[in-house]
């Protein structure tokens, strides 16, 4: 799917959400083996403390400076409100996308795991946004995993990704992909705005 077709897709009639909706119930319980997302991201979930502990904080934007010790806190708690049994992508964005005559298909699942559904939307979330799409607030509106989202969990899950981006997006860039860390800080920032909305 092009990224120009994300958020039409997100908005039409049994368009993506819709997709992602059925997909999550015909994947409750998991039908496979899969780790628990608490394990599985048990490294990658870390930024803000991570950040906290670091000279890497003198990097930060003013606001994740400013409120560094409240993120790490609230980082802390993702994984109890990440817990469930549904099989999940974890890396649901545009290149992961098919748009078929049979409707939306998602592709590339080389980080299957079980959790809560919420997750797969949260993490698609910052990608439709900078894509000129619907905001968190609407997406969550618009999808059964988000109208059922207690605000704690939308949080500390936003909390979790928003560590992840940032702390991503100070490293140097991994070999043959040079613009994975400007991706990364552009998901970081809207991930941020999210977020300031709940602390």
């Amino acid at each position: 799917m092009t990224a120009g077709r994300v958020w039409s897709a997100v908005t039409a009639g049994g368009g993506l959400l819709a997709a992602l909706d059925r997909l999550a119930e015909a994947l409750t319980p998991a039908p496979i083996s899969v780790p628990a997302i608490a394990g599985l991201f048990a490294e990658d979930f870390t930024g803000w403390r991570t950040l906290a502990r670091s000279s890497g904080r003198e990097r930060l934007d003013p606001w994740s400076r400013a409120h560094l010790g409240e993120l790490a806190a609230l980082e802390s708690s993702w994984a109890e409100h990440a817990a469930g049994d549904t099989l999940l992508h974890t890396d649901i964005r545009a290149d992961n996308l098919l748009l078929t005559s049979r409707g939306v298909m998602v592709v590339d699942w080389p980080h299957a795991c079980r959790g809560a559904a919420l997750v797969d939307l949260l993490v698609l979330a910052p990608s439709v946004a900078m894509q000129g799409g619907p905001e968190l607030a609407d997406l969550l509106g618009m999808s059964t995993a988000g109208q059922r989202a207690r605000p704690q969990s939308v949080a500390a899950l936003l909390c979790a990704l928003a560590g992840y981006f940032t702390r991503q997006a100070l490293r140097p860039p991994p070999t043959g992909l040079p613009t994975v860390r400007a991706f990364q800080a552009a998901q970081g920032e809207v991930t941020r705005r999210w977020l300031a909305d709940f602390l």
